[in-house]
């Protein structure tokens, strides 16, 4: 028995080609795929015991071709595989180019370590191991329903990396086991002497069962591990594309930073340390972030630590466990970062999808999934690559349809929270260009000398008012008969306003104010008529003050003092037809508004007051607009 690499032979049955399915899984995103996969791995092997967070470190280094143990073998293998797909163009491009990489002088590598883990149990012997699945399996798992994965398939994200394929894992566990192992993913390979091809794997083990050569691995010089427990990835000859060490940070921080301000990982790409002291220095540095990335990282991090100025709920499905809910809106100097949208996230504190679209209001919201039931249903119906869950994984008709259920009745809960929360938003203080004779106070939100390009330099000021209203709805989501996508459509509102009563004082007694149908109101002393009458005389002007969000404003001077009118807006046609505009959220001068039925705004005026009336509306595109204001006379 002696240390050599081995590719065994395929037994007659099936020829295995290069892009091959576990392989394409993360061949479109490779390094972002990498970065997710290697931290979702060694937090899912934390130590029951373990002092602090998780550590994961990703650390390139180059060395010499011939440090690479029997790298004249691998050679030796592209050439067979070369020889054998020599008529496929395909194929054959993709090993010429392994092979002109495995030739160079200096091999570029990268080191991914872990601590405060388990290491790689089942070094010693065992199909039932986490060893055993790392080296042999694919599409084999025993992780629990708190691990963050659970398809088998995750450590494939390696091998797309490498130049030509190859993964050198070495590991110390808890048992004090220590052992190595080598693997180069090829295509099957005509063998000398014999018919038979390879199976396209090939093992660099100590005997002819591929089992792991006892003992520590280190192509690093720069690095010791010092008998600390964990596990060691070389990846060999490492595609090192400008800006690798951007996208591991964003794709860690996208898909991570809730497990790093919980303290629960800590990562280090050469040299640059991810952790919960120096994370708000990363966050906000556009030299370390993506920019695609840049606003879901800061907003996820907003919503993580300013406990001052989010709201935070408790989903609770009884037995099937919790999940939390933050939200955090933001002004309109700040909206830029708002992403509309929810991060979903389970435990082990990993972010497995998007929800969008949740209003039209500048805002971001969170919801994490606890340790539970609940937790363990939603892992069950992850893709592989752990970014959506899919109900039509689950082939029982009956439970697909419970599961579907439970996760639709996860987001109307989502989506009714946060409805209630910006029903009663504050912060609709806006900058409207050329409205400044129409719009009382302050019409550009700035104080003197300040730019209204003001750059964020540590963290936006948040208005939020944590007050629930059942008078205002601004929008609502329902998924699609598949239960992926969601729709927007209306909600309706329970209005108490169609039985209100009002009093005040006149010269002839005490009138009663009804919201009758026929719009007349009656003395209960005297029989003088009081009708709901329109307003003229007054001038209206309509600005369109956010298109996105649908948010207009109406501004006007008084020329009267009424104590209860009722505003309506219209849009016109090109015929002059009119059609009610609705209204889901109104302030008056910075003020809540009441809105009646979606579509009567309740105010008072005074004489000579000028009014801004901001509105969130139902209306997608510019439209021309009649105003109609009414009191009772």
């Amino acid at each position: 028995m002696e240390n050599i690499w081995r590719f065994p032979g395929n037994g007659y049955t099936q020829d295995q080609g290069l892009d091959t399915s576990d392989m394409e899984t993360f061949k479109k995103d490779p390094i972002a795929s990498l970065a997710r996969e290697l931290c979702q791995n060694s937090i899912d092997a934390r130590k029951k015991n373990a002092k602090g967070p998780v550590k994961v470190e990703f650390k390139s280094f180059v060395i010499k071709r011939e440090q690479i143990p029997q790298i004249e073998n691998i050679e030796q293998q592209i050439i067979a595989c070369k020889d054998t797909w020599a008529s496929n163009k395909k194929i054959f491009e993709q090993l010429e180019k392994m092979y002109e990489q495995i030739q160079k002088e200096t091999i570029c590598c990268l080191r991914i370590s872990d601590f405060n883990t388990k290491g790689l149990v089942g070094v010693s012997g065992g199909d039932d191991t986490p060893w055993h699945y790392m080296i042999h399996g694919s599409g084999l798992s025993n992780k629990s329903a708190t691990s963050g994965g659970s398809k088998g398939i995750g450590k494939f994200a390696t091998f797309v990396t490498s130049q030509f394929n190859t993964v050198f894992y070495s590991t110390i566990t808890e048992n004090k086991e220590k052992g190595y192992q080598g693997i180069c993913k090829l295509c099957s390979a005509k063998q000398e002497g014999t018919t038979e091809k390879t199976i396209g794997i090939g093992y660099y083990g100590s005997s002819i069962k591929n089992e792991p050569i006892l003992g520590e691995f280190n192509l690093d010089k720069e690095y010791k591990r010092s008998g600390k427990t964990g596990t060691d990835i070389f990846i060999l000859g490492f595609k090192n594309p400008s800006g690798w060490k951007t996208d591991i940070i964003s794709k860690i921080l996208e898909s991570f930073i809730s497990a790093i301000v919980f303290e629960d990982l800590e990562v280090i790409v050469d040299g640059i340390v991810l952790n919960k002291e120096n994370l708000k220095s990363i966050v906000y540095d556009e030299s370390l972030i993506n920019k695609s990335s840049r606003k879901t990282i800061i907003s996820q991090y907003l919503l993580l630590t300013d406990e001052e100025n989010r709201y935070e709920d408790i989903i609770d499905f009884n037995e099937l466990g919790k999940a939390r809910l933050y939200l955090m809106e933001f002004d309109h100097e700040h909206e830029h970062l708002a992403t509309n949208g929810c991060v979903m996230i389970r435990y082990p504190l990993m972010k497995i999808r998007d929800i969008e679209k949740i209003t039209s209001l500048a805002c971001s919201a969170m919801c994490i999934v606890e340790d539970n039931k609940l937790n363990a249903i939603l892992r069950n119906v992850e893709n592989p690559q752990h970014t959506n869950w899919e109900f039509n994984r689950i082939e029982d008709d009956h439970q697909r349809a419970e599961v579907r259920g439970i996760y639709k009745r996860l987001l109307d809960e989502i989506r009714r929270l946060i409805t209630e929360h910006l029903a009663t938003s504050d912060n609709f203080q806006t900058d409207v260009e050329g409205a400044g004779n129409f719009i009382p106070g302050d019409e550009t939100g700035l104080g003197k000398g300040e730019s209204a390009q003001k750059r964020i330099l540590d963290k936006p000021s948040i208005t939020t008012k944590k007050v629930k209203s059942n008078e205002v709805a601004l929008s609502a989501f329902v998924t699609d008969e598949a239960g992926e996508e969601v729709i927007e459509t209306d909600i309706e509102v329970e209005e108490e306003y169609t039985r209100e009563k009002t009093t005040s004082k006149t010269n002839g007694g005490t009138r009663n104010y009804s919201n009758n149908s026929d719009n007349s109101l009656h003395e209960n002393s005297e029989t003088k008529e009081v009708k709901f009458s329109e307003l003229k005389g007054m001038t209206y002007r309509l600005i369109c003050v956010n298109k996105k969000m649908r948010m207009y404003a109406v501004v006007f001077t008084s020329n009267v003092e009424e104590r209860d009118v009722i505003l309506e807006l219209y849009a016109l046609d090109d015929g002059g037809s009119r059609t009610q505009v609705l209204i889901f959220a109104c302030t008056i001068n910075g003020e809540i508004a009441r809105v009646v039925n979606r579509r009567k705004i309740k105010f008072s005026i005074k004489e000579g007051q000028k009014l801004k009336i901001e509105m969130i509306t139902d209306q997608t595109e510019l439209f021309s607009s009649e105003v109609r204001l009414y009191a009772y006379r």
